[in-house]
C-alpha cells in the first residue's frame, strides 16, 4: 500500500470508525463468517496495486438475512444481495466472495471503495471551507459542528443524491444511481479477463 492511501484512510477514519467497521463486525458476530483483510487485485488500470486494504465478512448461507423474506434477501431476483460497501467495509452475501481468486462481486464492491474514498475527500474539503468561513465570523462551535458533520456524512450524502436523481430522472432509486451504474459498468470491464 503506497503512503498516500494513509492520507486517504485518515480522511475517511470518521465514517470507517463510527459506520463501516461495526456494521461489519456486528454483521460477522451475529450472522456472519470469515471476517477478514481484503485488498484488490493490482488490475491494469489501478497502477500501484489497487486501493487498500477493507475490512470483510460474508454472511453465513441460511442465516436469517439471506432467507427469503431477510433484509438481504432481493425480491426481484429471488436470491441473497452480493455485496454492500459501507466504506472501507464489506459485507458480502453468501456466495459474493471467493476464498481464492476475485469474483465479480468483489471487483464491484472495491469500486464503491474508490467512490467512497473520492465523497469523503470531497466532503472534508467542502467541510473545511464552511468550518473556516464560520471560524473567520467568530462561530466557533458553529465551524467545528458544521466540519464534522459535513465530512463525516460524506459517503451518506454522495449515496442518498444518487439515489434520489434516479428517482427524479424516472429510473429505479438502486441501479438507476450512478455510483451503481458507474461500478456495474466497471466491474464488466474488469472481469473480461
Amino acid at each position: 500500500m503506497k503512503w498516500t492511501h494513509w492520507i486517504l484512510y485518515l480522511i475517511c477514519l470518521p465514517w470507517d470508525l463510527l459506520v463501516g467497521w461495526p456494521i461489519v463486525i456486528g454483521i460477522r458476530l451475529f450472522w456472519g463468517e470469515k471476517l477478514r483483510r481484503e485488498t484488490p487485485p493490482p488490475y491494469d488500470y489501478w497502477k500501484g496495486g489497487g486501493g487498500g486494504w477493507c475490512l470483510t465478512t460474508q454472511f453465513k448461507p441460511g442465516a436469517r438475512p439471506v432467507n427469503e423474506g431477510g433484509w438481504y434477501w432481493r425480491k426481484k431476483t429471488k436470491r441473497p444481495w452480493g455485496g454492500t460497501t459501507l466504506g472501507h467495509a464489506i459485507f458480502y452475501g453468501p456466495n459474493g466472495r471467493k476464498d481464492e481468486g476475485w469474483s465479480r462481486t468483489q471487483a464491484h464492491e472495491h469500486i464503491h471503495v474508490e467512490q467512497f474514498e473520492v465523497a469523503m475527500l470531497r466532503s472534508f474539503f467542502v467541510g473545511l471551507l464552511v468550518g473556516i468561513v464560520l471560524l473567520a465570523l467568530g462561530h466557533y462551535w458553529w465551524a467545528l459542528g458544521l466540519f464534522l458533520g459535513i465530512w463525516t456524512t460524506g459517503y451518506l450524502l454522495m449515496g442518498a443524491a444518487g439515489w434520489l436523481t434516479a428517482i427524479l430522472r424516472g429510473e429505479e432509486a438502486y441501479h438507476g444511481a450512478t455510483h451503481e451504474e458507474s461500478a456495474r459498468a466497471q466491474d464488466d470491464s474488469l472481469m473480461e479477463d
